[in-house]
């Protein structure tokens, strides 16, 4: 498809967001009527699957929903979102959120670039290399968690079995129970969990590239990292954007290894959004207020998306 021809198809579609108009609608779905019929059941199931819990989620929010008060449920309107602005514990657990997701997005994606880079040379043994470092991400997410928590473990884990042997430290460390340190911790074994994903698709993208660029910077004198600074890098931006967005939004969600590995303590210092949500709704029953909380969240994510989504379209086109 020529640059000409993108542009055209692109101008018809009307890719800021502005809806066309209704005639055009019809004349598209009257050409497509068979294609649209063919979605209708998929449709149909995940309006079922996702928009009706959605629904009962909203409608939850606005009544007070606490068993161990009172019974039944009463409508109280939008004061459990005016709770949330009131919340002193949400901010915090906001913060250590924000913490979470962008410490363990980032240490995934410097790992997997790394390993993307390793692999793509050639080397007896590749193919091995290439499925061992996929085990964390095929291993359950809880059988992973648990792993590291005895490794972790302050008396008998493994980790401080090796620092204490090789006299890098003088002592065990409480690696979950401290709260200065929890939070790395957990960032450290959800990067373990996520970097080969990143791995496997930054891989692709990398091999994808021509073999004619690498040749012509190896003539005029290009190194390796010239060569990854100039070459590779740009021309993974796009694949970079969607590996980050996905695990950004995977870790943002991410309540098993938080849960897990220090169930939100020490006095919920490492709790994230979701296991607050959780610690709300199934530690002390405010099931109404927990509802508004995952209102938020859902709306925090999807506005987070929509910025990350915005802002690269727009450097891309700035680029073009």
């Amino acid at each position: 498809m020529s640059i000409h021809t993108f542009k055209g198809s692109a101008s018809q579609s009307n890719l800021r967001g502005v809806p066309l108009p209704l005639k055009q609608w019809k004349e598209s779905f009257r050409k497509n009527r068979m294609g649209c019929f063919l979605i209708l059941p998929a449709a149909l199931l995940l309006t079922v699957v996702m928009v009706y819990p959605l629904l009962t989620l909203v409608r939850m929010s606005l009544y007070d929903i606490e068993p161990l008060r009172h019974a039944g449920e009463y409508f109280i309107g939008l004061k459990n979102y005016l709770k949330i602005l009131q919340d002193q514990d949400l901010s915090h657990a906001l913060l250590q959120t924000a913490i979470w997701t962008f410490g363990s997005v980032l240490l995934q994606f410097l790992l997997g670039m790394v390993a993307a880079l390793i692999l793509n040379e050639s080397f007896r043994g590749r193919s091995l290399a290439r499925a061992l470092i996929l085990i964390p991400w095929a291993m359950p997410s809880v059988a992973g968690a648990l792993s590291w928590k005895w490794m972790y473990h302050a008396q008998y884990g493994l980790l401080n079995y090796i620092l204490v042997g090789l006299h890098l430290v003088s002592h065990n460390i409480n690696w979950l129970g401290d709260a200065n340190i929890a939070t790395a911790a957990a960032i450290l074994t959800n990067a373990w969990r996520g970097y080969p994903f990143m791995m496997l698709m930054l891989l692709a993208g990398i091999q994808n590239i021509p073999t004619e660029l690498y040749e012509a910077a190896a003539v005029d004198g290009a190194t390796f990292w010239p060569q990854v600074k100039y070459i590779i890098m740009p021309l993974l931006t796009p694949v970079i954007f969607v590996v980050t967005l996905l695990s950004g939004i995977w870790t943002f969600n991410n309540f098993t290894y938080i849960y897990i590995l220090t169930g939100g303590g020490p006095a919920g210092k490492t709790d994230i959004l979701v296991t607050y949500v959780y610690k709300n709704g199934f530690d002390f029953f405010h099931f109404g207020y927990a509802s508004a909380l995952s209102v938020a969240l859902f709306i925090i994510v999807f506005l987070l998306c929509l910025g990350y989504i915005k802002l690269s379209a727009r450097n891309g086109m700035n680029e073009g």
